[in-house]
């Protein structure tokens, strides 16, 4: 008799059992072996776009005003018509803007607060009136600092951000402040 095999002797071999899923199953095993990758991704490529276009400089216009808004800027550096200003360790002058328009800060010794309005062409103006400071008396040195920073201040008419840096200038360059954001 001719051998027919397993099967036809009646005895049957088993395969290894294979699981098999669902298409449910399917998608939850796809989503969780790629979701993380995806995830991965977009934080990755999302993250390199915001400190791409954070960290360039940028003229501030009516519409990219705001990202002046709340936070605290401190001088680093103040030149003058030319001519540089040193500025003291210890000499704490900061600005902030509000989106209201206004603009506070310290001058030195003295609180200042005035107005200002950044034009659709990217063209900062301080109010009419200039700035309002409270009327103390300080160290000879910081009220000539104090009165150089007004000065330039008011001289300014460009708002220029990088990153956690901003520089405010006249159209000229010849009058620029420098400033860093409070932290950073």
């Amino acid at each position: 008799m001719p051998n027919l095999g397993p099967a036809a002797s009646g005895t049957v071999q088993k395969s290894p059992p294979v699981e098999q899923l669902t298409i449910f199953e399917s998608v939850i095993n796809l989503k969780t072996a790629v979701l993380p990758f995806i995830l991965m991704l977009a934080c990755v490529s999302g993250c390199a776009q915001v400190t791409v276009n954070e960290s360039r400089p940028r003229v501030l216009d009516a519409q990219t005003a705001h990202r002046l808004y709340q936070r605290n800027w401190d001088l680093k550096g103040l030149t003058v018509e030319g001519r540089d200003i040193v500025m003291d360790v210890d000499t704490r002058i900061s600005i902030r803007f509000a989106p209201d328009g206004q603009v506070a800060g310290f001058a030195a010794v003295n609180r200042l607060s005035g107005t200002y309005s950044v034009s659709a062409e990217g063209k900062l103006s301080w109010g009419e009136a200039g700035f309002a400071t409270t009327r103390n008396t300080g160290p000879p040195e910081l009220m000539e600092k104090e009165r150089a920073y007004l000065r330039a201040l008011g001289k300014t008419n460009a708002a220029i951000l990088a990153g956690h840096a901003l520089v405010l200038q006249s159209d000229d360059a010849s009058t620029v402040l420098t400033f860093s954001e409070a932290g950073y």
